[in-house]
């Protein structure tokens, strides 16, 4: 009996041991995340040379066409507090990005070291460097989404509300209150993938878009009309033009949808994160006319794989998990080569 108390005893130290090590390394991590966008030069990004011009801009400067209310909100704070600092700046965004999206990541997902490294290898470099409004909007979203499946509606809209005034294309988001959150219906979303592809390819042309257009509020009419100005007017062999709709990302995100597909659980997080996943490749090839916006819009959606991949890992068999496992790492490394040396978040074209 002692030894059976003994052994317990030394197993829940190494497990406490093992979970401080977790949180330590996740705390130093997330410290880097934050901090690499100060040590960027300037110009890192097209995005960054145009954040940097508004950060002295007085409030009759202030666009809410180009920019929402809680960016011109952080430049009018940063300028009182300090001085309009562009590191200050920076740290903003990338504080609450990083530390809201790491909180998250801890508290909902089942595997939160899986879902840490594919947050740090496939979207920090996106949400966290260069789309950093984007960035803090989607932190919001994540949180929405799991208030709402805890029923908590109200948080989900206030959240929401919020995460559209740091990028207004979140407001998209308040269409997932239409998903049955209980129940798939697999035959449909099967078909899904193709039926996008089919209403991207004959369906949703320039000439809808343009008529789609002038019936959108002006907050949203602004950025869309441009998107389209440059797909009718820019260089067609511009990268924002030439986005490859079967690359090695893309492949991939359709392989991770249809093995969830054939899991079948009843869990309404599964579920509801199933069909998150359905519509970022819908929306990818039904938008693919306007490349850059496809890319954009099925991106945000198809950030929340950080939650869905766990519970897709946990249905493996034990004898199968650790093939599985390394397959998944070998996968999300290709990817952020892709990213962080070829500095390409358009075209995954590894394969």
């Amino acid at each position: 009996m002692m030894a059976m108390e003994k052994n317990a005893d030394i197993h829940l130290k190494h497990k406490n041991l093992m979970e401080l090590i977790k949180v330590f390394i996740f705390i130093v991590t997330s410290f880097i995340l934050i901090v690499i966008p100060v040590f960027l030069p300037l110009g890192f990004c097209p995005d960054s040379l145009s954040y940097y011009t508004t950060i002295n801009f007085s409030v009759s400067q202030y666009n809410f066409l180009s920019f929402e209310p809680f960016y011109w909100l952080i430049v009018y704070i940063n300028q009182i507090l300090f001085n309009a600092n562009w590191t200050s700046f920076l740290l903003f965004f990338s504080v609450t990005y990083v530390i809201l999206s790491v909180y998250l990541i801890k508290r909902y997902s089942i595997l939160p070291v899986i879902s840490f490294i594919i947050f740090m290898l496939l979207f920090y470099p996106n949400f966290g460097l260069i789309q950093i409004r984007n960035g803090v909007s989607i932190a919001f979203v994540w949180w929405a989404l799991f208030d709402l499946l805890e029923s908590k509606k109200l948080k989900f809209i206030i959240k929401i509300i919020i995460a559209t005034f740091f990028h207004y294309s979140s407001i998209v988001f308040l269409l997932v209150l239409l998903l049955d959150k209980n129940h798939i219906n697999k035959k449909f979303y099967l078909l899904l993938p193709l039926i996008g592809f089919l209403l991207g390819q004959y369906v949703f042309t320039i000439e809808f878009y343009q008529f789609i257009i002038n019936y959108l509020p002006s907050f949203l009419k602004f950025k869309a009309q441009g998107y389209l100005d440059f797909v009718i007017y820019g260089p067609q062999e511009h990268k924002l033009n030439r986005i490859n709709i079967l690359n090695m990302y893309s492949l991939f995100n359709i392989m991770v949808y249809y093995l969830g597909l054939m899991i079948g659980s009843n869990d309404r997080y599964f579920i509801t994160l199933e069909k998150i996943l359905a519509f970022a490749i819908f929306s990818f090839f039904s938008f693919k006319t306007i490349p850059v916006f496809s890319f954009r819009i099925s991106n945000d959606f198809y950030t929340f794989i950080v939650f869905l991949i766990p519970y897709i890992l946990k249905n493996f068999k034990k004898e199968e998990k650790s093939l599985v496992y390394y397959s998944l790492v070998l996968i999300l490394i290709l990817l952020s080569l892709n990213i962080y040396i070829r500095h390409d978040l358009f075209n995954f074209s590894l394969l």
